[in-house]
C-alpha cells in the first residue's frame, strides 16, 4: 500500500472539528446578542433626593425598615419601593434627576412606586403613591418621548403633562386635583377627565369626573407646601351636610366672629359665604395666615362684622 492510500483512507477529523468550533461559536454569539438585547431592554433604575424643609419626615425603606427620623435640613435618598412620612407642621420636597419636583405637605405619606430611566428613550418614568395628604408637583419642560410621570391615590391616577399641579389625598374615596400650569389627565375606572390651568376636580370614587374652576392663583416658586394650597371649590352639597360651617361666640364687644374651615374652603369660597371680600378676611388674619392659599382644615378664622 502506498502513502497517499493510507491518507487517504484515514478518517478526515479535523475538518469535522472546525465544524463542531464554528457551531459552538454561533451559539455563544447568539446567547450574548440576546443577553445584550435583554439587558438594553431592561428599565434602568433612578433615585430622588429628598429634603426636609421644615419639621421631620421618617423614610421606611423597601428592603430595611425605618430610618431615623429626618429634622429640618436633613437628606435622604430614595429608590423605587421606599416610603416617606412627614409629621406634624412639616414640609419635604423630593427633587427628581431632570429637576422636577413634589413638595410634601404636613402629614403626608408618600410610597415611590417606580422610579426608572425608560431604557430606549432615557426618559424618566416615575409613579407615586399618595397614601394621605398633600402634593404639589412642578415639572418646568416637556415631558419627552417616553417619560411617564404619575401620582396614584386610592380613588385614581393624575397622569402629568410638563405641568404644576397639586393633588390632595383627603380620604379612601375622596381626592382634589388642581392644575395651575399645563394640562393634568385625571383618570378613574374607565373615566378619564383632562383638566388644564386653573380648573380643579373633586374626584369622588364611583361618581362622574368634573372640571370646574379652581379659582386660586398660581403657587409661587418660594410658596411653602403646607403643603399645598387648599382645595378651592366651594363646598358640595354632600361636603355642607357632613360639614356645616362653624361659627364660635366671641366676646360682646368684639368686631369679628370666628369661622372653623371645613375641608374643601378657601378665603374666596369663606367670603362668599359672609358677602365680604376676601381680602378683608386675609387682612384679619395675616398673624396666621402668611398667605391666602395656606388655610388648613380645622383653623379658626376671625370674620370681620
Amino acid at each position: 500500500m502506498t502513502y497517499s492510500s493510507r491518507l487517504r483512507g484515514r478518517p478526515q477529523k479535523s475538518g469535522r472539528s472546525v465544524s463542531i468550533l464554528l457551531v459552538m461559536l454561533a451559539v455563544i454569539a447568539a446567547f450574548a446578542a440576546w443577553n445584550l438585547l435583554q439587558q438594553r431592554d431592561a428599565p434602568i433604575p433612578k433615585t430622588v433626593n429628598l429634603t426636609v424643609l421644615s419639621g421631620t419626615a421618617t423614610v421606611i425603606r423597601a428592603d430595611a425598615g425605618g430610618d431615623p427620623p429626618l429634622e429640618a435640613g436633613g437628606t435622604s435618598v430614595l429608590q423605587a419601593g421606599d416610603e416617606v412620612q412627614t409629621g406634624s407642621n412639616s414640609r419635604a420636597k423630593l427633587t427628581f434627576t431632570g429637576g422636577e419636583t413634589v413638595e410634601l405637605g404636613s402629614e403626608t405619606h408618600l410610597t415611590v412606586l417606580e422610579l426608572h430611566q425608560n431604557p430606549v428613550s432615557r426618559a424618566l418614568v416615575a409613579v407615586l403613591a399618595l397614601h394621605r395628604g398633600n402634593t404639589l408637583t412642578r415639572i418646568r419642560h416637556v415631558l419627552f418621548q417616553g417619560m411617564r410621570f404619575e401620582i396614584e391615590t386610592a380613588v385614581a391616577t393624575i397622569q402629568a403633562r410638563g405641568t404644576v399641579f397639586q393633588v390632595d389625598a383627603l380620604s379612601n374615596d375622596h381626592t382634589y386635583v388642581a392644575v395651575f400650569d399645563g394640562v393634568v389627565r385625571v383618570a378613574m375606572g374607565e373615566q378619564s377627565l383632562d383638566l388644564e390651568a386653573g380648573q380643579a376636580s373633586d374626584v369622588y370614587l364611583g361618581q362622574p369626573l368634573v372640571a370646574v374652576s379652581s379659582g386660586q392663583p398660581a403657587p409661587t416658586d418660594d410658596m411653602p407646601v403646607n403643603g399645598t394650597p387648599q382645595s378651592s371649590t366651594t363646598l358640595t352639597d354632600r361636603e355642607k351636610t357632613l360639614f356645616p360651617p362653624v361659627e364660635t361666640p366671641t366676646l360682646p364687644g368684639d368686631n369679628y366672629v370666628l369661622y372653623t374651615v371645613q375641608q374643601g374652603d378657601t378665603l374666596r369660597s369663606i367670603a362668599r359665604k359672609f358677602d365680604m371680600p376676601w381680602e378683608d378676611i386675609w387682612n384679619a388674619n395675616k398673624d396666621t395666615v402668611s398667605s391666602p392659599e395656606l388655610i388648613r382644615v380645622g383653623q379658626e378664622l376671625r370674620i370681620p362684622r
